[in-house]
């Protein structure tokens, strides 16, 4: 039975493991899923934001109910002259949305969601590595005072 939880008055249905990972392969028939746990899925699969854009391997680890830990494995993102690595968590982890404004939930599919965010991350981290500025919004202070979006 799925479980869910209350949105603005709303009962929303926690997508099982298995329905992310069934969504992610039928979307994204190239990348590969693994389950770790019961509980846990990973997805690793390449994206490309706009053509002229290089391509990039990310993998991102799901725990049912928890925020999806987004990385990118290859090409490795670095630091510039401009600065720290702009929007990541700890562990070089993208930050994507605004969890404690209920911008993305378990009843969310990854596929339709993190996946093109983190798309978009890496089109706006393209612009940063060229101009040191960070156009992709949010809310993380920022070492490069050039630079402090919020």
């Amino acid at each position: 039975m799925a479980q869910s939880r209350r949105y603005f008055g709303k009962r929303l249905a926690t997508l099982s493991i298995a329905k992310q990972a069934s969504i992610l392969r039928h979307k994204f028939p190239e990348s590969k899923t693994r389950f770790l746990k019961p509980s846990v899925l990973t997805w690793e699969g390449q994206i490309q934001p706009m053509p002229l854009c290089r391509k990039y391997t990310v993998r991102i680890k799901y725990k049912l109910k928890k925020r999806p830990e987004v990385i990118v494995i290859n090409p490795l993102l670095k630091s510039t002259k401009e600065g720290p690595l702009q929007h990541v968590f700890p562990g070089d982890k993208l930050c994507l949305f605004r969890y404690k404004y209920f911008e993305w939930n378990s009843s969310m599919p990854i596929a339709d969601t993190i996946i093109p965010w983190t798309s978009l991350w890496l089109f706006y981290h393209e612009i940063w590595e060229t101009t040191g500025k960070w156009y992709g919004g949010g809310e993380h202070s920022s070492n490069n005072k050039k630079d402090v979006s919020g």
